[in-house]
This record gives C-alpha cells, sequence and structure tokens, in this order.
C-alpha cells in the first residue's frame, strides 16, 4: 500500500488476524506513514469490529425476550404503578430494539447473494503475498502486484484482473474456464500452473507455463480471439506498443524461483537484473554509465541484502556503487532508496 493509495482487503486480513507477520509490518507502517493514513486505520478497524458484533447480534431472540419481560411484569408485587412496569419494559426492550435496528440496516447495505462485488488485493512494494480465490485457486502476488477479483464466482464465471507479478496455481473446472484480464490480451486455462509478469509501466506483458495448457486470446469488444497456445516450458512475450507476441523455450525455475523466495539471474544483462532488485528490495537502481547495460550476469540470492548482492555483483565485473540516503517526504514517509552504478 502506497501512502495515498490502500486496500480493504489488506486492511480486513490485518483485522482477520490472516495476514503473515511481514504482512501486517507493512500495513502498520503504512497505517503510521501519515495522519491521513492513520485516521482511514482506526475508521476501519471500527467499521471491521461493528459488523461482527452485529453478526453476533443475528443470534438474539425477540420472543423469548419478550415472555422473559412477561414473566417479569407478573412476578412484580402489585402495588407498583403503571409507570414503574413500563419503565422495566422499556429497559428490557430497549437493548433488543437498537440491536435489531441495527441489523436491519445492516441487511440493507450488505449486497444480495447474486451481487457481484469487485475487490482489489494489493502488496505494497518490498513485500509477497499468498491469497487463495473462491473457487481454491492459490495466487501469489509479488512486490506492487494489484489482483482484482469478485468476491464469488457466479454462476461458474472466473474471471481476474491483474496488475503486475503473480504465480496462479489453478482449481480444475474444466466447463469454467480460468480467464486472466491483462489489458490488450488475456489468459485462458482449466487448471494449471503459469507465471505472469504485467506492469503498468513496462512495454510488455510476459507469460511462463509450468504445467498444463494456456490459451492466450486478444481482448476485443464483440469477440476474443485466441492468439496462441502454450505448452510447459514457454514464455510468452507480448509487446504492447506493437501488438507482436513471441514464444521462447525457457527454464522456467528462473520465472518462478520468486516464490520461494529466491532471485535467478542466468545471463541477464545489467537491465533485467535493475529491474528485479528495483521490485525486490523497493529500491531505484539507476545505471550512469550507459556501457554497464551490456554486462551479462549468472547467479541466485536468497536471503542476501541489497548491500551484499550489490558488492558480490561489484567482484565480478567492473562496477561501483552508490547509495544516497532516503529524504522525508512532505507525508511524513521516506522516498525509495536511491543507488547510483557507474564503472569503475
Amino acid at each position: 500500500m502506497t501512502n495515498k493509495e490502500y486496500d480493504i482487503g489488506l486492511l480486513s486480513g490485518y483485522f482477520s488476524g490472516l495476514l503473515s507477520q511481514e504482512e501486517r509490518s507493512a500495513v502498520e507502517e503504512w497505517g503510521n506513514a501519515s495522519e491521513e493514513n492513520r485516521a482511514i486505520f482506526k475508521e476501519t478497524e471500527k467499521v471491521y469490529r461493528s459488523i461482527n458484533l452485529l453478526k453476533e447480534m443475528r443470534q438474539y431472540d425477540p420472543s423469548a425476550a419478550m415472555q422473559k419481560v412477561n414473566t417479569r411484569i407478573k412476578l412484580e408485587k402489585p402495588n407498583k404503578n403503571f409507570i414503574y412496569y413500563w419503565q422495566r419494559v422499556a429497559a428490557i426492550l430497549l437493548l433488543p430494539i437498537l440491536i435489531f435496528g441495527g441489523i436491519y440496516f445492516y441487511q440493507k447495505n450488505v449486497p444480495e447473494k447474486n451481487t457481484i462485488v469487485w475487490q482489489t488485493f494489493s502488496t505494497p512494494p518490498g513485500v509477497k503475498s499468498q491469497i487463495q480465490l473462491p473457487d481454491g485457486t492459490g495466487v501469489w502476488l509479488n512486490s506492487g502486484a494489484k489482483l482484482t477479483y469478485p468476491s464469488a464466482f457466479i454462476e461458474g464465471e472466473r474471471h481476474v484482473k491483474l496488475l503486475g507479478e503473480a504465480f496462479f496455481e489453478v482449481a480444475k473446472d474444466k466447463k469454467h474456464p480460468f480467464k486472466v484480464n491483462l489489458g490488450k490480451i488475456g489468459v485462458e486455462v482449466v487448471g494449471t500452473k503459469f507465471n505472469i509478469a504485467n506492469y503498468q509501466e513496462e512495454n510488455r506483458t510476459e507469460v511462463v507455463l509450468t504445467e498444463g495448457k494456456v490459451k492466450l486470446y486478444k481482448n476485443d469488444i464483440d469477440k476474443n480471439p485466441v492468439i496462441t497456445e502454450m505448452k510447459p516450458g514457454q514464455r510468452a512475450i507480448y509487446e504492447k506498443p506493437n501488438n507482436k507476441l513471441s514464444l521462447h523455450p525457457v527454464d522456467t525455475d528462473k520465472y518462478t524461483s520468486w516464490i520461494e523466495g529466491r532471485i535467478v539471474f542466468r545471463d541477464d544483462t545489467m537491465d533485467e537484473v535493475v529491474r528485479k532488485l528495483d521490485r525486490w528490495f523497493n529500491v531505484k537502481i539507476k545505471i550512469a554509465t550507459p556501457e554497464i547495460k551490456t554486462y551479462v550476469y549468472t547467479g541466485t540470492f536468497r536471503h542476501e541484502t541489497i548491500t551484499q548482492i550489490l558488492n558480490l555483483l561489484k567482484k565480478t565485473s567492473p562496477i561501483e556503487y552508490t547509495m544516497i540516503p532516503s529524504e522525508k517526504l512532505d507525508d511524513g514517509s521516506y522516498e525509495r532508496q536511491r543507488i547510483i552504478l557507474t564503472k569503475k
């Protein structure tokens, strides 16, 4: 979550106790970043706790309450006046009246069963998350990814939308294909495993298939013609500016290792290395010497810090790096760590 945006899915997961410690820390950091964020955090907490209370109140039995009122009236001594009895009745009935008034308001504002409610699950920069969709499909989201999906797949329609990178393990259902909207193109499967990289700021979309079959189709208004079908071990690259698609055989581990906490480089140029490190560590690396972009690297990292990785790269190639201290922004947060790469 950024300082200006918040994701109701993450906040709800925080108050429900469903987030990992890493995700909870990210939410707390966001909440403390500004007064506006703290206000949103507190209001969301109030709403969440109110809804839970109303759900518990559904168990209240008004008939039983009235019977208790009648029993108490009969047991009272006959010398009590009418006002006294009315006060006792009012006191007993006041709480259930308030309760049912709240439940009525709650029910009026809850969507009907057949209404599709779309929600977005966002992963903060530098954080990775995992969620399960209503059909049992598992989704791993990389840093800065956003997945939009319905609260329920009505009548078997399994449609989602992705910005960023995610790995899908789709629950099998041959009668109801699973579709991922990626903008100009889409992915259709019935049950398989694949990785998608679809960042809005980049000029290409990538799909890597590890298991099963995948259909890539073009998003048109009237129809969605299939562009190609992929086989396991293939990587599809769709170039957004010229609408070109190409398929390449690859080692899928290089593109899916991130879900296991590994960064894998195999004959990658410095441009590709910088792109991955930027997202992984939520930093901003600038290549100041153009020649560095042509350098090629191979290696695997798991628990290393950004400084350790840069030091290793420095030992294997003639580069230097400079870390610029982060500056505090007007809203109280800090900008991303900036790193400058130059040739020795």
